[in-house]
């Protein structure tokens, strides 16, 4: 649960939608819109969708609703009436800090901060123990220019800066991250504080981080304070103070005490880091890229483009060049067997004038071995040496048995057929 700031309603104004709601007393939660009413329950006013399109639809709950016949309570009220909730969690995440400051008195502090609202809470809580803790931001590079200016505005901020940005990193490595297969979070965010620490001899340190339990089955089981196996035997802990808060608790401590907060919430997004390339995004966060931050989601797409046609992503995606660049790309899912539009869309892209030979690079597999068959040169190579019209296909391996070549027959072979402008390569 969310906030809804006065960004977010002008973009649903200007997207089409101008709802009588106004800042200061509606929240968003699991996509509906909705409101407490003073005996602190949560009516579901609007239910908010986004369609495949990137398109968004925004209708009223079960029925019409006046909103002027209900009395709902503004974010003051709800936080008046929960204050003692609120101190509660204050109170048992700085008796946590307490502790940890004095069983761990001889080791450096340090707050992790990613401007997120759950990091923003922990450093606050943590300033009311320690006030001189030291505060760093991991560059990812990737992030928005939002939370870049925020991190300017703290010029006692420790930042590290990756020693190649992420766009770079993508092309040397012709990679691009997907739930799947990720790699980006470890190599721009977790291996660069630790790098930091190494630079600078930490040996023994505490680092506070806004890690909650109820962020994801992999987090529900941190507690307090952990050693991360990857860390060897460095005297190196983090603690996690407000392991146990709700996303709503969280925004109930910013809205008590009037936290800064990163400029991404109050345009609508649930999470703030790596802006617009986060392979965890969802549709609801593509519609708020391609409206907030329009010129780093097209390039984004660009990129990925050029990627999918670079690697001949319709054999290994099984989906179109504009699927992937709207979704698949995270492998949020992918198909099983490409559809008649992929297979004509790669007919055309390779030039080849018939449908059946451009459908024998999909789902190949050795004749001998078994082993998947999709690297385009080794396709190719089947087709040429085989005729286009083969039931057959070989991995590399076993394609050159077959035809007597070695190492340097293939690759002069294939250079030959690619300097000969032959479609099939």
């Amino acid at each position: 649960m969310q906030p809804i700031f006065k960004e977010m309603i002008q973009m649903w104004n200007d997207l089409g939608y101008p709802l009588p709601i106004e800042e200061g007393k509606y929240w968003l939660e699991n996509h509906f819109i909705c409101g407490f009413t003073n005996d602190g329950e949560l009516h579901k006013l609007y239910k908010y969708k986004v369609l495949d399109d990137l398109s968004i639809e925004i209708t009223p709950y079960k029925h019409k609703i006046n909103l002027s016949d209900i009395d709902f309570e503004t974010w003051e009220q709800t936080v008046e009436r929960l204050d003692n909730h609120i101190w509660e969690l204050k109170y048992e995440a700085i008796l946590v800090i307490t502790n940890i400051a004095q069983q761990y008195s001889s080791f450096d502090k340090y707050v992790m901060t990613s401007t997120g609202k759950d990091s923003c809470v922990v450093l606050d809580l943590v300033c009311n123990v320690i006030p001189d803790v030291n505060i760093v931001f991991n560059n990812t590079s990737i992030d928005s220019a939002d939370t870049y200016r925020m991190v300017k505005k703290h010029k006692n901020w420790i930042i590290t800066n990756p020693k190649i940005g992420f766009y770079k990193w993508i092309k040397d490595n012709n990679f691009i991250p997907s739930r799947l297969q990720r790699a980006c979070c470890g190599i721009f965010k977790e291996a660069q504080g630790d790098k930091y620490l190494i630079d600078n001899n930490v040996n023994e340190c505490i680092m506070f981080m806004g890690i909650r339990n109820s962020e994801s089955s992999k987090r529900s089981s941190r507690q307090y304070i952990e050693h991360d196996p990857k860390w060897g035997d460095k005297n190196w802990f983090s603690c996690l103070p407000i392991r146990k808060w709700s996303d709503f608790d969280v925004w109930l401590y910013i809205l008590k005490y009037n936290l800064e907060i990163n400029p991404k919430y109050r345009k609508g997004y649930s999470r703030v880091g790596c802006s617009v390339v986060c392979p965890y995004a969802t549709k609801y966060s593509w519609v708020l890229d391609k409206y907030w931050y329009e010129y780093a989601y097209n390039r984004w797409r660009k990129i990925l483009k050029d990627f999918f046609v670079r690697n001949d992503g319709w054999i290994a995606k099984k989906c179109t060049i504009d699927e992937f660049t709207k979704a698949m790309w995270n492998a949020s899912y992918l198909p099983s067997e490409p559809t008649e539009e992929v297979v004509t869309e790669f007919m055309e892209h390779k030039g080849l004038d018939n449908y059946d030979t451009a459908l024998q690079y999909f789902n190949k597999t050795c004749e001998v071995c078994g082993r998947n068959v999709r690297q385009n040169d080794v396709l190719a190579m089947n087709l040429k040496l085989l005729g286009r019209s083969t039931n057959k296909i070989y991995c590399k391996k076993h394609l050159k048995e077959l035809n007597g070549m070695s190492n340097e027959d293939w690759d002069n072979t294939v250079a030959d057929f690619k300097r000969q402008g032959c479609a099939l390569f």
